[in-house]
């Protein structure tokens, strides 16, 4: 996980990649330095925001790395928006992921979490690292969410009073704290584009670099890919014993709501059985659960096609009660 945004200003990258943030600079010789109130603040911040979109026009760059006490964290957005690709990779502590948008195609995200990797393990593919989801109507524009991951979407915090620094290369620093009590300085290029940023403020830090022009990205290959369709499919063997034994059990307390505390007939503890399971096969786009007719009740059985193992659980009807047996 990712430590949550302090203001607009932690957004400018997609989800994980939070921030506005910056590099330190170099010591210049002769700066000017002037008071901006927060109108004249905003009118600079919007005329660097159109040059930095300007400037993105074929794809950017943004990496962000942040801090606070001992724990750390790194992310990056790539867009690449001559062939319609985004990257995101963020990592935090020990916990991270990966994911790759292609417009008009789909989406790639790494695996996450033991039944995932236990999945493809099983499966005889313990080299795959991500799962491809099929979005054929997906557009870039979706992805970032309304500009959300550009550069200018990091000077979109422009209500501050604050100063402007010009130094002699051209370059200039902005400076203002936020409503959280962050110090926030940004970089301009002398080109007029936002090159970096930094928030310091309460044991927090967040320093964000931003490049310009066309990106290359990647993608993952197939032998490391699996459709998210198998991989579901494949988790849900992984846990089969207690997922067929869930079935079960939700079939008989769906059975002993419907009695109503009357005596539960064995025709209508079929019938609900076998829809409960119906129902699972429709939530997870398997066939796993097959279900048969036995005295008072019914017997859900499946077997994994990669370990060829078989779990069995009966859902029998006495009287009012109902008992389940696996």
């Amino acid at each position: 996980m990712l430590r949550p945004s302090r203001s607009s200003l932690l957004t400018a990258g997609v989800a994980l990649a939070a921030g506005l943030l910056a590099l330190p600079g170099p010591a210049y010789a002769a700066d000017s330095t002037t008071s901006l109130d927060a109108a004249a603040m905003a009118a600079e911040l919007k005329t660097v925001a159109d040059a930095s979109t300007a400037a993105a026009h074929d794809g950017w760059k943004i990496t962000d790395t942040y801090s606070e006490g001992s724990m750390s964290g790194s992310s990056s957005v790539v867009v690449d928006r001559t062939h319609k690709i985004a990257y995101t990779r963020s990592r935090f502590g020990t916990d991270g992921y990966a994911v790759y948008v292609v417009a008009g195609r789909g989406v790639y995200q790494s695996l996450t979490g033991p039944d995932e990797r236990a999945a493809v393990k099983m499966m005889g593919r313990p080299g795959v690292r991500y799962q491809f989801t099929a979005m054929p109507s997906l557009t870039l524009e979706d992805y970032l969410g309304g500009g959300l991951g550009t550069p200018a979407a990091a000077l979109a915090d422009s209500k501050y009073a604050g100063t402007k620094t010009v130094h002699d290369d051209g370059s200039s620093d902005y400076a203002y704290h936020d409503d959280y009590e962050m110090a926030i300085t940004l970089h301009v290029s002398a080109a007029g584009t936002l090159s970096s940023g930094r928030g310091t403020g309460k044991g927090f830090t967040d320093t964000t670099a931003y490049a310009y022009g066309a990106q290359h990205v990647t993608l993952p290959t197939a032998s490391v890919t699996i459709s998210s369709t198998t991989l579901a499919k494949g988790v849900a063997y992984v846990n089969m014993k207690t997922t067929v034994g869930e079935v079960a059990s939700e079939g008989a307390a769906d059975t002993r709501r419907a009695a109503h505390g009357h005596r539960i007939k064995v025709a209508k503890l079929r019938k609900i059985v076998r829809q409960d399971v119906a129902d699972f096969d429709r939530g997870t786009g398997t066939k796993m659960i097959k279900v048969a007719t036995v005295d008072r009740g019914v017997l859900l059985r499946a077997t994994n096609p990669w370990t060829h193992k078989s779990v069995s659980f009966t859902v029998k009807a006495y009287g009012k009660k109902l008992a389940v047996k696996g």
